[in-house]
């Protein structure tokens, strides 16, 4: 059995001959509970009468011998004892470490790729969990440094055929640079989102999504432009992530709401319903008759479009979508239009809502009905 590099002999709190009578991954868990328990007491300045009365400078690990074991622990022979050592490494590393940021993302200071003595750790990892959990610990530790290795690290991972590490590299991108209007980085993702495989399409529209709310009026009209052109992708995905990305400024920007509510007639029901739920967030004076259009022709859900691509699933009267508009109806109840309202009492009378949506129908009139 190996034996933890950080725990002494005999220390696991079972007693002196608890190996032979506990199963590892017991005692795997006994570990990390004892490692946490640590990192939260030296955190808080416990356990030691000669504490310090201030917290050390953000340069400096909390605790020094823990923070060399974990690294050492990343070149371990067993993958979850470098998994589990790299989810405590984020926890213990000051932010922006560059030594624990080189070991994560298996570069050199320079951000060109090291080569070590032995196998590749870190986001190289040949242990798929390795790398996602190297991924995260990569965000957490440079969070809100914008730190351009880190940045460019993970926008090459954007590009992976593995879900698991685009949607990790994706959002540790997020966190690295915390909503900051990058051009760097929207001009790569604007560019990604115009490449041959779909996945690293969607990831883009997912990603340029989160940049729309912080970015100046300058960023939100090249992103938005972007996005638009992404709800004619041939592949449905792309399509309904451009159309929630959009939908984080269908409000504030005029353009954007004509090409969102185009959407509700696409060929896939998929993205028809997501067009459906950012409808609610649209609403403004000036705008309730193209809404209403929008809302009213999918309660039946009759006519969809006709540029049907490969991977679409057309189905008409499609209880999803017929599902999607009437609770567009509930978000747009809030306004007290007299339309929204009428529409809800029509579906309170019939039998086709159900469930929870009709609970939904049923709570918005008692709310927003009686003026």
């Amino acid at each position: 059995m190996v034996c933890s590099p950080i725990a002494p002999p005999g220390g696991d709190a079972f007693g002196v001959d608890a190996p032979s009578r506990v199963p590892s991954w017991v005692r795997g868990i006994a570990q990390r509970n004892k490692l946490h328990r640590q990192i939260t007491s030296t955190s808080r300045g416990e356990g030691s009468i000669d504490s310090p009365s201030e917290a050390p400078p953000p340069s400096t690990p909390a605790d020094p011998d823990l923070y060399r074991s974990l690294l050492m622990r990343m070149s371990h022979a067993d993958p979850s004892e470098r998994c589990l050592a790299t989810t405590l490494l984020a926890e213990v590393a000051p932010r922006g470490d560059r030594r624990v940021l080189t070991a994560l993302l298996g570069t050199s200071g320079h951000g060109n790729a090291t080569s070590p003595s032995g196998p590749p750790r870190g986001v190289r990892d040949a242990d798929h969990g390795v790398q996602v959990a190297s991924i995260d610990a990569a965000g957490t530790v440079a969070e809100k440094t914008g730190d351009e290795r880190t940045t460019t690290v993970l926008l090459r991972l954007l590009k992976e055929r593995d879900w698991q590490l685009r949607t990790a590299a994706a959002r540790a991108l997020t966190r690295v640079t915390d909503g900051r209007e990058d051009t760097r980085i929207l001009s790569y993702l604007c560019e990604l989102l115009e490449g041959s495989e779909w996945h690293s399409r969607v990831t883009a529209a997912e990603l340029l999504g989160a940049y729309l709310g912080d970015s100046g009026r300058d960023g939100i009209e090249r992103v938005a432009g972007a996005l638009r052109g992404a709800l004619a992708d041939t592949d449905w995905a792309v399509r309904k992530s451009a159309v929630k990305a959009l939908g984080k400024c269908v409000a504030s920007h005029e353009e954007t709401l004509p090409a969102v509510l185009g959407m509700v007639c696409d060929s896939d029901w998929r993205v028809r319903k997501a067009a459906l739920e950012v409808i609610p967030g649209a609403y403004r004076q000036g705008v309730e008759e193209e809404l209403r259009a929008a809302v009213m022709s999918r309660l039946e859900d009759a006519e969809v479009g006709g540029n049907v691509r490969v991977f679409d699933e057309r189905s008409r009267c499609d209880a999803d979508v017929r599902a999607a508009a009437t609770l567009a109806l509930v978000g747009l109840a809030a306004h007290r239009q007299g339309w929204v309202m009428g529409a809800l009492e029509e579906i309170r009378c019939g039998e086709e809502a159900q469930g929870a949506v009709r609970e939904r129908v049923e709570d918005a009139l008692g709310r927003f009905g009686a003026e």
